[in-house]
């Protein structure tokens, strides 16, 4: 007798902790989403560096063919992938005694969209931002190709994540 009132207990339990669960949706790409086009990364932001875009496009091709089961392809992919950078800046953040910047911080903000013609509900649609600090007594001429490809490394990963992540 008391084995049945403790199977029903947890049964009861059983019911309140489903009730309870996170729903999310499948961890998994649809079988027919099989590749994935990063289109070309167009350039918005105040200040203009030239290989920015490019930078940003490869790193983001990279994670993709490396991280992913998808296939790059040059256009009408599965997913698609169409990016704009929306800031480049440089700002002080670590002031010293005498109001000279020690560390200045290189920002870069990048606007994704993500579509699918096949898969509306996989489509998506963020802003992505990340930052490097470097030494003030450094010139960001000297820093900034190395800054720029790990901000863009660190953005393509966020990307990545979001896409293959959809819940």
């Amino acid at each position: 007798m008391a084995w049945k009132v403790c199977k029903r207990g947890f049964i009861v339990v059983g019911f309140l902790l489903a009730g309870c669960a996170y729903s999310f949706r499948s961890g998994a790409l649809p079988p027919d989403v099989r590749s994935i086009t990063v289109s070309p990364i167009q350039n918005e932001a105040a200040i203009v560096i030239p290989t920015l875009a490019q930078t940003l496009a490869e790193a983001l091709r990279q994670k993709f063919i490396s991280q992913s089961p998808l296939t790059l392809t040059t256009e009408k992919g599965d997913l698609i992938l169409h990016g704009r950078i929306t800031d480049f800046k440089v700002a002080p953040v670590a002031i010293q005694g005498t109001q000279q910047a020690a560390q200045n911080r290189l920002s870069i903000t990048v606007h994704i969209r993500c579509v699918s013609p096949r898969h509306p509900e996989l489509g998506w649609e963020q802003s992505f931002m990340n930052f490097a600090d470097f030494p003030a007594a450094q010139p960001l001429a000297a820093v900034q190709e190395a800054l720029i490809s790990d901000i863009c490394d660190r953005i393509a990963q966020d990307v990545v994540n979001k896409t293959l992540s959809f819940w």
